[in-house]
């Protein structure tokens, strides 16, 4: 199981105004690389605005799919802008629906634990259009998170490689559940054992479940 990179990049601060309200974001990674440089933080250079959110060492690397750039064109007959999902790393075959919680996978020199899905949050629909946002929700086109097990360097010609998979719940499905929340305990307490998700997926999960049932 392996896919192409598409493309490679690191973000930077910029200031964006709508309407009354302005806010910084790197959302948009739009320094593109053939080669760099990767540690237990991420791609050297990128930018993280909101690190409560963002980055770190869960958040290191966020990666998407290409195929998403395909169907929206499909759907809407115009191009989805390129960095509308806001990813280091872009991929040509991989979807969520094909990226288990705990994989390992290489790239090049570095190895990588996938560790959550992104959440997609307000900024996407202000930065870009609410059409574009409605489309990365609706079907779960927010790429995901990995973290770093050895850091490295990455080509564009290398290729993202599954070395070893521990569990069959996707990032597609968990991107789900923060919305629909599963009524089945045993669900929640098996994606809550799995020790590569990341405890910021794990506290909002159990936030979530705990609230619908009280």
């Amino acid at each position: 199981m392996e896919s192409n990179l598409i493309s490679i990049a690191s973000g930077t601060s910029k200031s964006y105004a709508v309407e009354d309200n302005s806010f910084l974001s790197a959302y948009k990674k739009d320094n593109y690389y053939n080669f760099i440089e990767v540690d237990e933080l991420g791609i050297l250079g990128d930018k993280q605005v909101d690190k409560r959110y963002h980055g770190g060492i869960d958040k290191a690397i966020h990666i998407g799919s290409y195929k998403h750039f395909k169907n929206y064109q499909s759907q809407h007959n115009q191009k989805l802008d390129k960095l509308a999902i806001g990813c280091n790393i872009i991929v040509d075959n991989f979807t969520e629906a094909d990226i288990c919680i705990g994989d390992i996978y290489s790239i090049g020199d570095i190895e990588i634990e996938v560790s959550q899905p992104r959440q997609p949050c307000w900024k996407i629909g202000a930065i870009f259009n609410k059409e574009i946002s409605r489309f990365i929700i609706k079907q779960s086109a927010t790429g995901w998170y990995v973290r770093v097990l050895n850091g490295g360097t990455i080509d564009i010609n290398d290729t993202m490689i599954l070395k070893k998979r521990i569990s069959d719940i996707t990032m597609k499905e968990l991107s789900w559940y923060l919305h629909e929340v599963p009524s089945d305990e045993n669900l929640i307490l098996k994606i809550l054992s799995i020790e590569p998700l990341a405890q910021s997926y794990k506290d909002d999960l159990q936030r979530a479940f705990e609230k619908q049932n009280k």
